[in-house]
This record gives structure tokens, C-alpha cells and sequence, in this order.
């Protein structure tokens, strides 16, 4: 590796050794004990199996002790960690292990294999590999360095200002990248006590295991009665748009609206505590340059990123390109608005808005918000928009462009076309629409 490599990862080793004592809770919320110190097991096996500095450890463990022992262990030999979800199907989970180029594979009860020969050496080596979702096509893998890492947890840490010991309670997957830098390394870092429950078990757990900050995505947190979110003392939502009535419930909170994406390691805005009087607010610029680049066709800006925080690339199987531009700003294809105080509101993304068959392009994002979510536009190459509702059609129902009459969709339609984090997928809506 070059010596600016070994520089970073000597910085996030000896952060991780700094920390008094790492607490990571199962999921049964049992003390395993300091990860650091299976850690060191691990680093004996990897060592053993001959994967050296540089080269790529896919690791498919859940959420836990094991996940934190495996990430410190290829911290402390300068292997990079590709995170990969272990409930993904077996196709699925070899096509991202190839996409990553990893030489082995790490996955549940410590399970190690090796799937081909050393890397050649050479190149810049990540600390860190996470997949997008995926919502809006193929997952793809992005490298991210240590300096973007840290940046993110040390901006974000502190704006939330949480103390050591502090309890955090969350579902979100640590192999994406808001439940790994801000829930899981952001914590380990700063000395917080770490439990991860299943999605489906988090609201029961939570009133039995009360947390102090909490990390989550609007589906979650929806279910969250209010005595539960005022009694917070901080953390963030994010993932998809806050609006409606969950945004007016958050009021009440000392919950911070975030934005980001795994190209940004995915820290970008963050609002401050408490603060929800916009539909989709994304907050302002957090350890990083934001600008809005000029006004398309149809008079959109796309939100640019610049900073510490963006990504060394994305990789395709051995090779990797550059996320960002020659002067460095990274294309988010999102879509904002300034809303005047240094903030951003979110208008949708460039690569929702669809065409009619006279031409017309429609970004239907802006259109949707005052039916507060239970309105879902499609119709990309037919003559109108077809709305497609959730619940009872809002009375005396208008758009300001030509449109079919609403259609009433069952609320399996809705769970198919919803995503883990709780967007509702244009492009799935589309696709089984005109299937049904």
C-alpha cells in the first residue's frame, strides 16, 4: 500500500484501540464481550488463509459481534471489507462477491473461504466496500477510503454530540452504508453501546430496551409511538422523504432530518434537532461543499457534492472508476431546491421524472406532496398520468396535467413496490401496474 494508505488506516486502528471499551450487544441484547478480542481470532484465520494487506474480504454476517470483530480485523491488517447482506439469495450474493473482486469470503459461524489467488498488488486499496439498494436498477459497489469515513463520523458525531456509553437501539443494516457509518462506526468509535434487532421485532423490543439516540428510516420510525420518540435524546432520520404526518409527529423530537447516499459514505446535510416545518427537508451541508448545478430543460437542479467525504469509486469486478468529476463534485441525480437559510429540500430524482407521448416531461415528485404519500404518479410513454392511490381518493382530486382518473391499489400492490428503507419504488409501481 502507499504510505498515505498506511497513514489512514494506522489513524482508524489506533481510534478503534483508543475506545476504553467496545459494547456490541447480540441481537438478544446479551453481552458478547469486547469484539476486539475475537477480533484478534480473526486476524490469526485471515492471516493463516494468506489474505494480506490490499486485498478484498467479502464478509455476510448480520448485524453484531461477529460483524465488529471482522471489520476491526480487517482494519488492523489493511484488508478491505466488503459488507454484504446475508439474507440476500445465493445468486444474488455470488453475483456481489464477483462484482467486488473479493479473494475470500467470510460468513455466518466464522465459515472462511477462499475463492482464488492474491490481488495483484498495486492500485488504491479501500478500507471499505458497501452496494447501493438498488431501488432504481442493479446494486452497485462503491469504495470508500478511511478519510471519508472519518470525516463523516467525526462531522455527524459532532452535531449530535452523544457521550460515551450512550444506549443505541436500531434495525438498519449495518451493509448499507447509514447503518454502517453513522449507526455502527460513528457508535464504536465514540464508546456507545451497540444493539441491532430484526426489523420486524424493533417496535416491541424498543419499549422494553429504551434507547437514548436512535438511527431510521421513515417506514420504521412510523411505528414508533410519540412517548417513545420525545423521550430521544437525539439521532437521525433519513433514507427517503419525510413528510406529512410523520414530519409534524418529529416535531416534537430532538430527531435531525439526514441526507446522504453511499457515494458520500453517505453523510452529506443534517438538520438540527427538532427542526421539521419542510415537506422533504434535507437539511444543510455538513462537512462537505453542496451547490445546485444550473437549471435543465425543465428548469431542475441536480444536487453536487464535494468534499472528504465522496467516494474513491465504484468498483466492477477488479477495476474502478471515479464517482466524482475532474474538479471533484459527485452527480447526485437528486433533485433540490434552496430553501434560502443554507438548506436543500428535496424534489425528486432526475431519473424518476418520466415523459408523456406528446413530449411532455413530468416530475412528479412536486405534484405528489400535498396528497401527503397516498399518491404515487406513473405513466412514462402513455398520453396522461395515471395516479395511483393508497387508501380512500382524496376528494375533488386535480393535477395540473393531464391525467387518467385515480386508481385505488391494494395494499399488497403498496408492500411489493416499497423498498427496506421505505421508499415506494416508481419503477416497481410501473412494472406491476402494467402487469396487473
Amino acid at each position: 500500500m502507499t504510505d498515505s494508505s498506511t497513514l489512514l488506516a494506522s489513524q482508524l486502528s489506533s481510534r478503534l484501540d483508543a475506545v476504553t471499551r467496545l459494547e456490541v450487544f447480540d441481537s438478544a441484547g446479551r453481552a458478547a464481550g469486547d469484539p476486539r478480542g475475537l477480533a484478534e481470532k480473526f486476524v490469526a484465520r485471515l492471516r493463516a488463509r494468506g489474505i494480506d494487506p490490499g486485498e478484498i474480504l467479502a464478509v455476510a454476517l448480520p448485524n453484531g459481534p461477529e460483524f465488529a470483530a471482522a471489520f476491526i480485523a480487517c482494519v488492523r491488517l489493511g484488508v478491505t471489507f466488503a459488507a454484504i447482506n446475508p439474507s440476500l439469495p445465493p445468486s444474488e450474493l455470488q453475483e456481489r462477491v464477483r462484482v467486488a473482486d473479493a479473494t475470500g469470503v467470510l460468513s455466518a459461524g466464522g465459515t472462511l473461504v477462499r475463492r482464488r489467488p492474491n490481488r495483484q498488488p498495486g492500485g488504491v486499496y479501500p478500507t471499505l466496500v458497501l452496494f447501493t439498494s438498488g431501488t432504481l436498477g442493479g446494486a452497485r459497489a462503491i469504495a470508500l477510503g478511511e478519510l471519508g469515513l472519518l470525516s463523516v463520523v467525526d462531522s455527524h458525531h459532532a452535531a449530535l454530540g452523544y457521550p460515551r456509553g450512550t444506549r443505541i437501539l436500531g434495525c438498519l443494516p449495518w451493509t448499507h452504508a447509514f447503518g454502517f457509518t453513522l449507526e455502527f462506526l460513528m457508535g464504536v468509535l465514540n464508546g456507545a453501546r451497540l444493539r441491532s434487532v430484526p426489523p420486524a421485532s424493533f417496535n416491541e423490543i424498543l419499549n422494553v430496551d429504551r434507547p437514548e439516540v436512535l438511527f431510521g428510516v421513515p417506514r420504521a420510525l412510523s411505528g414508533i409511538p410519540d412517548q417513545v420518540l420525545t423521550s430521544l435524546q437525539g439521532g437521525i432520520v433519513g433514507g427517503a422523504p419525510i413528510r406529512g404526518q410523520l414530519r409534524e409527529r418529529l416535531k416534537r423530537t430532538r430527531l435531525c432530518v439526514g441526507y446522504g447516499q453511499t457515494e458520500c459514505s453517505p453523510g452529506v446535510t443534517l438538520g438540527r434537532p427538532g427542526e421539521w416545518e419542510r415537506d422533504d427537508f434535507l437539511g444543510r451541508p455538513l462537512g462537505c461543499e453542496v451547490m445546485l448545478g444550473p437549471p435543465d430543460h425543465d428548469g431542475e437542479t441536480e444536487l453536487l457534492v464535494r468534499g472528504k467525504n465522496t467516494a474513491l469509486g465504484q468498483l466492477s469486478g477488479g477495476s474502478m472508476r471515479p464517482v466524482v468529476t475532474a474538479e471533484g463534485w459527485l452527480p447526485t441525480g437528486d433533485l433540490a431546491i434552496p430553501t434560502g437559510d443554507g438548506g436543500y429540500v428535496f424534489r425528486g430524482r432526475s431519473d424518476e421524472r418520466f415523459k408523456l407521448d406528446n413530449g411532455r416531461m413530468v416530475n412528479p415528485v412536486p405534484l405528489e406532496l400535498s396528497f401527503d404519500d397516498r399518491v404515487l404518479l406513473i405513466g412514462a410513454g402513455q398520453s396522461k398520468v395515471q395516479p395511483l392511490v393508497r387508501g380512500d381518493i382524496p376528494p375533488d382530486f386535480h393535477l395540473p396535467v393531464p391525467h387518467r382518473p385515480p386508481r385505488t391499489m391494494p395494499e399488497s400492490f403498496w408492500v411489493a413496490c416499497t423498498t427496506s428503507s421505505g421508499k415506494v419504488s416508481r419503477r416497481r409501481a410501473e412494472e406491476l401496474f402494467k402487469s396487473s
